[in-house]
């Protein structure tokens, strides 16, 4: 005869409960194009206490210190491989100016813990720290912006366009998310240079937003104040993180922003592969 086992009603509502219990744990940030994408740079740090007689509280002071110690660690070495522009990284520019390696270790000083959890059996604990990417363009941009760069003027301008966002898509042009990315014209003349977009605006919201898809970007400008945003084709990309546009979307985007100041607001998705 075929037996049944049966799991005892209390057995059933323990692993309920313990599946109830698991924590909501944090989506971490595995490089500098993954930041961009999220809107922060987000890591994990863990600690463990030293293995010698101590009280509980002692353990878990100590578990957290050295989580959030190696969390940090993490962030520094995530910021530091996010691009400026072109092949300049925030590591080189801190390796060169010392106002910015200072700004870049408040950064990181600064970062916000967004989650800790302490395991009392093992006296270990783990710790999650963020950093938003447009607090690290609030805080670097007065620092790293480019001067002198010709602004583009179109040779005829388009009528008046009613348009209040910008979509880029640069799929399969080789772009890359970066504290600059600007948005050029074949001969080079810059439409688009997010350090010169309102301080207060990158510092709140950052530069530009980036995702995968032109319906992700719809929704991004929507909460940016966005309801009819222009879509345009990049060309090719420029030192990688420089999005060139052709002549005609070079001068449809110039006439919209003339009506929808759009571009000093940094009302800009790029859509990436």
């Amino acid at each position: 005869m075929q037996k049944i086992f049966l799991i005892p009603f209390f057995a059933l509502v323990f692993a309920v409960s313990s599946m109830a219990a698991a924590p909501d744990l944090p989506t971490e940030t595995t490089d500098a194009k993954d930041a961009f994408m999220k809107g922060a740079i987000t890591v994990k740090g863990e600690g463990k206490a030293p293995d010698k007689p101590m009280s509980e509280a002692q353990k878990r002071m100590l578990a957290m210190r050295a989580a959030k110690t190696s969390a940090l660690r993490e962030v520094a070495e995530v910021l530091n491989g996010v691009s400026v522009m072109g092949d300049t990284t925030v590591e080189n520019a801190a390796a060169s100016s010392d106002v910015v390696r200072t700004s870049v270790t408040g950064l990181v000083k600064g970062a916000r813990v967004v989650k800790e959890i302490y395991d009392p059996v093992e006296a270990s604990a783990a710790v999650y720290v963020s950093v938003p990417v447009a607090g690290i363009a609030g805080a670097l941009f007065p620092y790293l912006s480019i001067d002198g760069a010709p602004r583009f003027q179109p040779l005829s301008t388009l009528p008046g366009l009613s348009h209040d966002g910008l979509i880029i898509d640069a799929r399969g042009t080789g772009f890359k998310p970066a504290l600059l990315n600007r948005i050029v014209s074949r001969g080079g003349e810059v439409l688009y240079d997010p350090s010169k977009a309102a301080p207060e605006v990158v510092a709140q919201n950052g530069p530009a937003e980036y995702t995968d898809s032109i319906d992700k970007a719809y929704a991004m400008l929507l909460k940016r104040g966005s309801a009819n945003p222009l879509v345009v084709k990049a060309a090719v990309s420029t030192r990688a993180t420089d999005a060139e546009l052709g002549p005609d979307e070079a001068s449809a985007v110039f006439s919209s922003n003339q009506s929808g100041r759009f571009l000093d607001n940094a009302r800009v998705v790029f859509v990436l592969n």
